[in-house]
């Protein structure tokens, strides 16, 4: 096939799926747009999980009469003239795709009025083309409705999650907006319903308790910057909130960071954050927070990635260094009644010291907030039905769980104490192998766009064990030196934040020194090893029990692949021993 240059329509779907990953992505445009124009009021509505429509209403300054069509040429924008206007942006856009990218995959209809213009204009697109364009009364600002999203690129739609996981990912933008801009009111109105509303008066607490909910802003504390941290001569400033320690869960999707009112996704900020937490929550636990970051436009590097979620700073350890101190500081200082402070020292904390680790909590059930919940293990289903294949325990009864590490449960011979995270490691491994030899082995094509920097260590294990990765279901793209973006994904791994799970697996594989021939076996060893339930997270009944019979018919159920032991077993003899019943 000859080279040529592909038309103007599918460079457009091809910029758009950039863009346009889903429903949620087409709201984040829709309103950094609405919030670069200058708008107080910014009204969102979704119909079907964002597939049937999206409309997003403000009132900011609107678009010329003569410009409307300009604004859906791809590139054409009002924010920047010059590639030297990159290295000092104050606004949200500057790429100039968004509105062309949404037009191009759905039926989009623009109602503006410029705020100098006596007569608002409609212009109605198609899959990109322009289908009418007239004069109409409307009030100063802009509506967006977006219709029939992805109707033509059926392979998007296709592979788009269910309608609740959409409509939560929508409600997660408007949320991180209306935190972000709380002098904005925010509506959302989801399938004729309202889902979230803001008040708009510019106070950060009200909107964190109403994305949070009161009970859990209760058990939040503010953070201001502490002391002259500084790039050069330029302070950052510190703004939010953080939970105390006693507020939880068992992942970082609480954690909410902002850089001059961009939210973005910045891992090392991230593990700075939790970092300030040390000996005071336990391992595998993770806060609230909502963070925000103020300092001068020249330090932050906005042009990284097409979602504009990840940034670059100048100087990344002094701004590492001032989120974690302020956290710690205001944990420290946290002003403690007596019933928070034995709350406190039951994670190990206490405002004289930290300097030693926390003790597990006695059960499962303590104020790790809805950690389970709302944050479903997908790796073990809902459901005890044993595998039919030789068993290779007794029917183990379970009981509970301890610590939320250690499944309690009765056997025929005794009591057995069973590590969580060695036991579904081994379960893991153990289907992967299974289903690697029969050629089975599920991949899921990956919607979200994850990258991930590596270190040039990492990147060379990468090189070495790529065929086999490939092989376990990764399809894995170049993106840039030493980072990489995800296309499809081994499906025990589909829904996990690869951002801290694939430099592990990498870790895991470059300790076991030189590759062998095959390696796939080393290499469900890792991907289980950093796939499997870990200790600290909160198991339901259903989901112990399911675990632990997987366990009853694995070969060799008593060692993970990593060498750990999976269970223990008290004999009833050594309980009368203990209790003195012998």
């Amino acid at each position: 096939m000859g080279i040529t240059v592909l038309p103007e329509e599918v460079v457009a779907r091809i910029a758009a799926g950039e863009a346009v990953e889903r429903p949620a992505s087409a709201v984040k445009e829709l309103i950094e747009n609405a919030i670069d124009a200058g708008a107080s009021s910014i009204h969102v509505e979704s119909a079907a999980g964002g597939r049937q429509l999206i409309r997003v209403s403000d009132n900011g300054a609107g678009i010329p009469a003569l410009e409307i069509e300009l604004a859906f040429k791809r590139h054409a924008t009002s924010k920047l003239r010059a590639a030297e206007d990159l290295q000092d942006l104050s606004t949200l856009g500057f790429r100039g795709e968004a509105l062309a990218s949404i037009a191009a995959v759905s039926q989009t209809t623009i109602i503006t009025r410029h705020r100098g213009d006596p007569m608002g204009m409609s212009l109605r697109m198609n899959g990109g083309q322009i289908r009418h364009q007239r004069p109409v009364g409307a009030p100063a600002g802009t509506v967006v409705t977006v219709e029939n999203l992805f109707f033509n690129t059926p392979a998007r739609l296709k592979f788009l999650k269910a309608d609740r996981t959409e409509k939560r990912n929508i409600q997660g933008v408007v949320t991180r907006y209306a935190m972000a801009y709380p002098h904005i009111a925010f509506t959302l109105k989801q399938d004729e319903r309202e889902q979230f509303r803001s008040s708009g008066r510019g106070d950060l607490a009200d909107v964190v308790a109403a994305v949070f909910g009161r009970a859990h802003f209760k058990r939040m504390i503010a953070v201001e910057s502490a002391g002259p941290a500084r790039i050069g001569q330029t302070t950052i400033a510190l703004r939010g909130y953080t939970s105390l320690p006693d507020l939880t869960r068992r992942d970082r999707s609480r954690i909410v960071l902002y850089v001059n009112g961009r939210a973005i996704q910045e891992n090392a900020l991230s593990h700075a954050v939790t970092g300030a937490y040390e000996g005071m929550i336990k391992s595998g636990t993770f806060p609230f927070a909502v963070l925000l970051l103020s300092l001068p436009t020249d330090f932050v590097d906005v042009n990284v990635h097409p979602t504009k979620a990840q940034v670059r700073f100048r100087e990344p350890g002094q701004v590492f260094s001032t989120v974690q101190r302020a956290v710690r500081q205001a944990l420290l200082e946290a002003d403690l009644d007596e019933a928070d402070a034995d709350r406190w020292r039951t994670f190990g904390f206490t405002n004289e010291t930290v300097d030693y680790p926390p003790p597990a909590p006695p059960f499962a059930g303590t104020a790790t907030e809805d950690a389970f919940h709302d944050a479903d293990l997908p790796h073990i289903p809902e459901t005890a039905d044993a595998p039919a294949k030789p068993r290779t325990l007794p029917i183990l009864r379970v009981v509970g769980q301890i610590g939320a590490i250690y499944i309690v449960a009765e056997g025929p011979a005794g009591l057995y104490l069973i590590d969580q995270n060695a036991a579904h490691e081994h379960v893991l491994y153990q289907q992967m192998r299974e289903e690697q030899r029969a050629s089975s082995l599920l991949a899921e094509p990956v919607i979200d766009s994850q990258t991930v920097l590596l270190s040039p260590e990492h990147d060379a294990v990468l090189g070495a064990w790529a065929d086999v990765l490939s092989q376990l279901g990764f399809e894995i793209e170049t993106f840039g030196p030493h980072t990489y973006v995800f296309r499809a994904l081994p499906k025990v791994i589909a829904s996990s934040r690869l951002a801290d799970l694939f430099p592990a697996m990498l870790e895991y594989l470059s300790r076991k020194g030189t590759r062998k021939d095959n390696g796939t076996e080393e290499a469900i060893a890792a991907l289980a090893a950093v796939a499997a339930v870990k200790s600290g997270q909160i198991l339901s009944m259903e989901e112990m029990q399911t675990l632990v019979a997987q366990l009853e018919r694995c070969p060799s159920p008593f060692t993970s692949p990593s060498g750990n032991t999976t269970l223990i077993r008290l004999t009833r003899e050594q309980l009368a021993l203990e209790f003195r019943r012998a």
